[in-house]
């Protein structure tokens, strides 16, 4: 099974950073506020803006691993593909981190794609064949092809605040999306 990995948000955990930088500007979000789907609308769009800049710079080698990742992405069998969402300027603080945590022991670098915006990530999994894909952002999952199999993770509980499309699975930890691939596979 050839499955896709968002790296913001689902490899790495930006949560502490965005609250504690958006605190600083004046705005004291809860943790679901500061989730990647629902931050623009608490704060001003240069607020914003300056936030996603520094977190996806500066603050990427600094932020730890999502609960569980680390554990649960030594357990995903298959061909695992990191496919995300940086700018040119950010891929190597995305790299650095990946190396400081051990990913390219699991993700070869070869397997590692970065586009330049969200919604290109959908010809990266299309072209690759990608049979299950994990992101935090519901936009992109709207986005994929019908046989692509959409998990949000979602450790925030926002997906309660949308309407989603059937055939997006909510997983809220990452050993639920490591137990459902186990299940897909063992009926097999």
């Amino acid at each position: 099974m050839r499955i896709g990995l968002d790296f913001d948000g689902v490899l790495v955990d930006h949560g502490e950073h965005k609250l504690r930088l958006a605190a600083a500007r004046g705005f004291n979000l809860e943790r679901w506020q500061a989730n990647t789907n629902l931050m623009q609308e608490f704060l001003p769009k240069e607020d914003y803006r300056e936030i996603k800049e520094a977190i996806y710079t500066l603050l990427t080698p600094h932020a730890p691993p999502m609960a569980g990742m680390l554990e649960h992405l030594a357990d995903l069998e298959g061909e695992l593909y990191l496919i995300s969402a940086r700018r040119t300027d950010s891929i190597r603080f995305a790299q650095d981190w990946m190396q400081a945590h051990r990913i390219y022991d699991r993700i070869p670098a070869e397997r590692v794609h970065f586009c330049s915006e969200s919604d290109e990530k959908h010809k990266f999994i299309e072209r690759l064949g990608i049979e299950a894909y994990l992101d935090d952002k519901v936009s992109v999952l709207e986005s994929l092809p019908y046989w692509t199999r959409k998990f949000l993770f979602d450790p925030d509980g926002i997906s309660e605040r949308y309407e989603l499309h059937p055939e997006i699975e909510i997983v809220p930890h990452w050993r639920d999306f490591s137990r459902v691939l186990q299940e897909k596979r063992e009926k097999a």
